[in-house]
């Protein structure tokens, strides 16, 4: 259904924000007053891409659920980041063992934390979806995914994280 509109569209749109905001508040542990708040984000997160719909390609549905998907991960993210920066990361010794220097995924954003956000968002993309789903979440194509993968290596391999990492007991 190519020609389909927004007023048509809407309706569905709303349905599923509404319960998505509801599962989302419910799981994540948020205040159920700010439930509408992110029904709202999500709604509008919907109308922004809108223009970028196909009717060819997608459902409405799916390409709602697609966009509300990485809306509520950037909401999630967004209100996790303070908590992140307020949290110490003791500086690993040698006399530390693995588990007290934070473990493999404390390694691995010390890995990144240098990269630049877009790469840093390809990792995170990259570690849900396959190369061609993050190409298309991401908005890029498939060779600036493959390009950003050699980054990522890269700063993985620096920081020692690489095939012999968990026989060596860590990184650092």
């Amino acid at each position: 259904m190519a020609d389909l509109t927004l007023d048509q569209a809407l309706p569905t749109v709303q349905h599923l924000a509404d319960r998505k905001a509801s599962a989302f508040v419910r799981r994540c542990g948020i205040a159920p007053d700010e439930r509408e708040d992110v029904r709202s984000q999500l709604v509008l997160s919907f109308l922004l891409r809108w223009p970028k719909y196909d009717g060819e390609r997608a459902s409405v549905q799916t390409f709602a659920s697609r966009v509300m998907d990485k809306e509520l991960t950037s909401i999630l993210r967004y209100r996790l980041a303070p908590s992140r920066r307020e949290q110490e990361i003791p500086a690993p010794g040698p006399s530390l063992p693995a588990a007290a220097r934070g473990g493999f995924r404390v390694d691995v954003e010390r890995a990144l934390i240098e990269l630049p956000a877009a790469v840093q968002e390809t990792a995170l993309a990259l570690f849900w979806c396959s190369t061609v789903e993050a190409a298309e979440e991401l908005g890029c194509s498939r060779q600036i995914i493959h390009l950003r993968k050699r980054q990522i290596r890269a700063a993985l391999e620096s920081a020692g994280i690489g095939p012999q990492y968990f026989a060596a007991g860590g990184a650092l």
